[in-house]
């Protein structure tokens, strides 16, 4: 049996005992399969990131990615008949 099987028995076998040793093996199966994709994927996914920070990276690029990574606020509207400003 191979590591990633093993894991997913693991899983399938704390779901089941988490439910009260009931319910159906397949859908425990699938569900601890799910699971183990997701943590892997998350995993994998953080450990593509670059360690580079904009404090490396060229003028242009530390503009670029700043300006990409802010969020601007949407602008406001007032409101018709409003009399903010009017005496």
């Amino acid at each position: 049996m191979d590591h990633r099987e093993e894991r997913i028995r693991t899983r399938a076998y704390e779901i089941w005992e988490r439910r009260g040793r009931s319910g159906n093996p397949e859908d425990h199966w699938l569900e601890a399969e799910r699971a183990l994709k997701a943590e892997d994927g998350s995993s994998e996914a953080a450990s593509d990131r670059s360690d580079a920070t904009v404090e490396e990276a060229p003028p242009v690029a530390a503009v670029e990615a700043l300006e990409a990574a802010s969020v601007a606020p949407a602008k406001t509207r007032r409101p018709r008949g409003s009399t903010k400003g009017s005496t």
